[in-house]
């Protein structure tokens, strides 16, 4: 549900949000209930005026239970260190919100139950943000380092399946400590959208790979020089395995070796994504030669 448009920014509030917060608050606790509102609140608003002061728009904020998510124009993958601190600005929000509070709380400001409650909602979202898995800001952090060796498909593959990995162990640990106490079912829930949620990111990562390609296009005739690096591919290897090792933050020029070991050509990486959108993922190394010598 759009809740309100500011400065052509769409604040969303997620229909599990809702739910909950009429739940919560049809038990007595409403005070808690806008006080989980504010933090999840300033964590995206964090988001969102990093990757603006870093010249990114920002489109959308959608609200969570335990965070949010920030949809930003421009973010594709390209500079990984600016968009990890994009992804870092949430959780640093929560630490400071909630130091804050204690300090209110220690000079006697705001009421202990009340401190004691914002204080752990922020500890508990940061915390539960940094985990090294997608779509939360740990896995972004980590894919963002990731891309920087490994290209940003494999990134996400790796995050992908550490990200499932910390979920079954988040289940099991629940489970070990039983069921009676409802942060442990309530850790059990969000373990489960952990599992399922880095699916979306991993199906996107080919994707997101091609845009980046693309924008390094625009990118190098808007500025006129990138860094580069070199890779060699055998004639019958796929386009699609050779985009998957391109680079975040380099311009790729293949060169493409025979069956003989001769090299049969070198294609640019604009060139690559050219014989993959015209014939498919699946289109050779040697056919793309072809096709630019032509």
């Amino acid at each position: 549900m759009r809740l309100a448009r500011i400065k052509g920014i769409d604040i969303v509030l997620s229909p599990v949000l809702i739910v909950l917060a009429v739940a919560v608050a049809c038990s007595g606790f409403t005070v808690r209930v806008l006080m989980l509102v504010v933090v999840v609140f300033f964590h995206e608003v964090a988001h969102s005026l990093t990757a603006a002061f870093l010249g990114y728009r920002v489109e959308e904020i959608r609200l969570f239970p335990l965070g949010g998510s920030v949809r930003i124009g421009g973010l594709s993958g390209l500079e990984p260190i600016r968009e990890a601190l994009v992804a870092l600005a949430g959780p640093a929000v929560n630490i400071m919100l909630a130091v804050f509070c204690l300090w209110l709380k220690n000079i006697g400001i705001v009421p202990y139950r009340h401190a004691d409650f914002f204080i752990a909602v922020n500890t508990v979202i940061f915390l539960f943000n940094l985990l090294p898995a997608l779509p939360v800001d740990g896995g972004r952090v980590l894919r963002s380092i990731l891309s920087c060796k490994m290209g940003t498909v494999a990134a996400t593959r790796a995050v992908h399946v550490l990200g499932r990995l910390t979920a079954g162990l988040l289940i099991l640990t629940s489970l070990y400590r039983g069921l009676e106490n409802p942060l442990e079912i309530s850790m059990i829930a969000a373990a489960i959208f952990l599992f399922f949620a880095g699916d979306k990111e991993r199906r996107m990562a080919p994707s997101l790979t091609i845009n980046q390609v693309g924008a390094k296009e625009s990118l190098l005739r808007k500025r006129g020089l990138l860094r580069s690096r070199t890779l060699v591919a055998a004639y019958n290897v796929s386009g699609s395995r050779v985009i998957n090792c391109f680079v975040p933050g380099y311009y790729h020029i293949v060169f493409v070796v025979g069956e003989k070991g001769e090299v049969l050509g070198r294609v640019s990486e604009g060139q690559v994504l050219d014989g993959i959108l015209r014939y498919g993922y699946n289109i050779r190394m040697e056919e793309i030669i072809k096709m630019h010598k032509a």
